[in-house]
C-alpha cells in the first residue's frame, strides 16, 4: 500500500512539474515576444526587458520539463531547477507588484496573482522531492 501510495505522490509532482515547466515557458516566450513589457523604473527598463533574461527563463523552463519528460531522478538537477523557477516567479511577482504600486497600472495586479500562485506550486513541489 505504501508503494502505491508513494507512486501517486510522484505521479502527481511529475504533472505539477510539467504545468511549472510550461508556466515558464509561456512566461519566457511572452517576455521575449514583447520587449516592452516592464517600464518602471524608466532607469532599470533596459536590464528588466533584456532578451538574455528572458532566454534563460525559456531554457530553465524547457530543461525542466525535459527533465520531468524523460523521468531524470537526479534531485539536484530538478532542485536547482526548481529553485531558479522559484526566484524568477517571486522576482516577477515582485517587479509586477511595484509596475501596481509606483506607476498605477492596475492590469499588473493579475500577474501578481499568478505568479504568487506558480511560487506556491513551485513551494509545493520542492516539499515533496
Amino acid at each position: 500500500m505504501t508503494k502505491l501510495k508513494r507512486y501517486l505522490v510522484n505521479l502527481k509532482l511529475n504533472d505539477l512539474q510539467v504545468i511549472i515547466a510550461i508556466t515558464m515557458i509561456a512566461i519566457g516566450g511572452s517576455l521575449w515576444y514583447d520587449r516592452h513589457y516592464f517600464f518602471w523604473p524608466p532607469d532599470w527598463s533596459n536590464i528588466e526587458n533584456d532578451i538574455r533574461i528572458d532566454t534563460f527563463i525559456v531554457l530553465v523552463g524547457l530543461v525542466l520539463f525535459l527533465c520531468t519528460i524523460f523521468g531524470v531522478k537526479n534531485r539536484k538537477i530538478i532542485a536547482t531547477l526548481l529553485v531558479c523557477s522559484g526566484a524568477i516567479s517571486l522576482s516577477m511577482a515582485t517587479l509586477s507588484l511595484l509596475h501596481v504600486i509606483m506607476s498605477n497600472y492596475w492590469v499588473m495586479g493579475l500577474n501578481v496573482i499568478g505568479e504568487l500562485i506558480l511560487f506556491s506550486l513551485v513551494l509545493l513541489v520542492a516539499h515533496y522531492l
